[in-house]
């Protein structure tokens, strides 16, 4: 007897009755409409924010580091862990000791990490039902102007993603960064979204930005558009090869008073035995490479390497990551 998959949401159950009422009356086409639509078996398009995920999984940029870096963690049980961090050498940060402790459960995952000058972050995560969640993400240092509260809430549809956003909002003085996005299907491989931003900076300042998205998912590839104004445009193609092998392209274009400018970035991942290599260039002369040898069971080795060409400028690290 095949033993059925785990998902922290497996708690959860969701209805799909037929409306009791007359499809005649209008009070019931919301709930008939709704009905009909899941009868189409559209899937969920996933998140907004994560729109461009498997392309930008193929680049090195989140993995990128320069210096010395050591990354020790220990899974103190099931559901509480902690890392240590340390790095120094580096040409932009200076030496720095980072600690991070978090605890998961399947409803709830809570993170905390803190630096040797004491800035905090930390992040709270909760799944109050199989279709809403709300996150929180705070930021505190000592630097003016730096410290940060952000409040996401998510609502995930069976066809669709809705998420409301705010970053150091100020309910007295009305300020504060606000955002809403929405993701939808249309067809069981297009889904077209769009986000509004209002920005208030000032009780006395606003400013308003629109983006609609598009993304078309096939059997083995992922592509992407996003579209702000009639001045940027940023796309991307993902494209998986086989199991150990996987390619990611990305377009932006941006046109600021009558100058336009284009940066195209190429970059792939490699999946070897004991390995990972990640590679990308782009059209600035920018050529970056991280490779990751599992030398023993939570045991792996990093090199890291940036070399921008029209800069003249070469970054290059090394790190240890221990997992007990």
């Amino acid at each position: 007897m095949a033993t059925p998959v785990y998902s922290p949401l497996s708690a959860f159950t969701v209805k799909d009755q037929k409306p009791t009422g007359s499809p005649m009356n209008p009070l019931n086409w919301a709930s008939w409409f709704n009905y009909q639509k899941k009868q189409l078996n559209l899937p969920n398009p996933g998140k907004f924010e994560r729109l461009h995920t498997e392309a930008k999984d193929a680049f090195v940029t989140n993995y990128l580091f320069d210096g010395a870096q050591a990354n020790i963690v220990k899974e103190l049980s099931g559901n509480f862990h902690v890392q240590h961090q340390f790095s120094l050498g580096s040409q932009v940060m200076p030496a720095m000791y980072n600690f991070m402790a978090g605890y998961m459960t399947e409803r709830t995952m809570a993170q905390g990490t803190m630096d040797n000058d004491l800035n905090l972050n930390a992040v709270v995560r909760h799944a109050w039902s199989a279709k809403s969640a709300t996150k929180m993400v705070a930021q505190i240092t000592s630097m003016p102007g730096q410290s940060m509260l952000q409040l996401d809430q998510d609502y995930t549809g069976s066809d669709f993603s809705f998420n409301i956003k705010a970053m150091n909002p100020n309910p007295l003085e009305g300020t504060g960064l606000f955002m809403a996005s929405y993701l939808q299907s249309v067809t069981q491989k297009l889904a077209l979204g769009s986000e509004f931003v209002l920005q208030r900076p000032t009780a006395d300042m606003e400013e308003t930005a629109m983006s609609f998205v598009g993304k078309y998912t096939g059997s083995d590839f992922v592509a992407t558009a996003t579209v702000q104004g009639a001045n940027a445009l940023s796309a991307t193609y993902y494209q998986r090869i086989n199991e150990k092998v996987e390619f990611g392209a990305e377009i932006n274009l941006m046109q600021q008073g009558g100058r336009r400018e284009a940066v195209t970035t190429v970059g792939g991942k490699f999946d070897f035995r004991q390995a990972t290599f990640r590679g990308q260039i782009d059209t600035t002369g920018r050529v970056s490479a991280v490779l990751e040898e599992k030398m023993a069971p939570g045991f792996s080795f990093l090199i890291s390497g940036d070399l921008d060409h029209m800069k003249g400028q070469s970054k290059f690290g090394v790190g240890i990551m221990l997992s007990a």
